[in-house]
């Protein structure tokens, strides 16, 4: 997942996580986390987020603390699995604050108050599936080896490496185009690649309650 970092007073390590809301036309239904299972997209997603005084990082899901944002949304912890990226006739869509649209599934359960002290983010095998097929269906068969592969480099080989996706962007579009491709990037072989939405929309069925766009 990805996090700004805002220490105060006796709590040196509080962060604020990126967050999206379940409904963007009623902000009052709460937010859900990002959760990205691609160590790349995770560190993709951190340098698209940051701005002069907001720097955004990329940490294991074990290294947050979630139990604030439940409290804040009701009891209700919401997540969201990014899957991909939302792209218009080869070229990727920007959303309103400059970072890139992304495809979710929304999973959402209700904590119990006795059970906020251990909480264990789970992905379930119905998702992971759901996640395998988009990437099988972009010919990244060998995805889970890329990750690993990018998890092992230094700081500075992943920041180039973030570098070079960015430089190899094929164009973008502001979210008022529609999101008719999905695209996928593949670090090893530093190359976007891109199906028709309908391939996100019909495994996305099984990645939690629905697939969604986040503009």
């Amino acid at each position: 997942m990805v996090v700004t970092y805002q220490p105060a007073d006796g709590a040196p390590n509080h962060c604020r996580a990126l967050c999206e809301f379940v409904d963007s036309a009623y902000p009052d239904h709460g937010d859900g986390l990002v959760v990205l299972l691609s160590p790349f997209d995770a560190y993709l997603t951190a340098a698209l987020a940051s701005k002069a005084g907001t720097l955004y990082h990329a940490i294991h899901a074990s290294e947050f603390d979630p139990r604030e944002l439940i409290r804040d949304n009701g009891g209700v912890f919401h997540t969201f699995l990014h899957c991909a990226w939302g792209a218009h006739d080869g070229k990727l869509v920007t959303r309103r604050n400059g970072g890139l649209v992304s495809l979710y599934g929304l999973d959402t359960a209700t904590i119990p108050p006795d059970e906020t002290d251990a909480i264990v983010l789970r992905v379930d095998a119905e998702d992971l599936a759901a996640y395998d097929r988009m990437r099988e269906q972009a010919g990244l068969f060998a995805h889970s080896e890329a990750h690993a592969m990018f998890a092992v480099l230094d700081e500075r080989g992943r920041h180039q490496a973030i570098a070079r996706a960015m430089q190899r962007i094929p164009g973008t579009v502001d979210v008022s185009c529609e999101v008719n491709e999905m695209t996928i990037y593949d670090p090893e072989a530093a190359q976007w690649h891109f199906l028709p939405i309908d391939v996100f929309h019909q495994s996305a069925e099984a990645v939690g309650q629905r697939g969604r766009d986040a503009a």
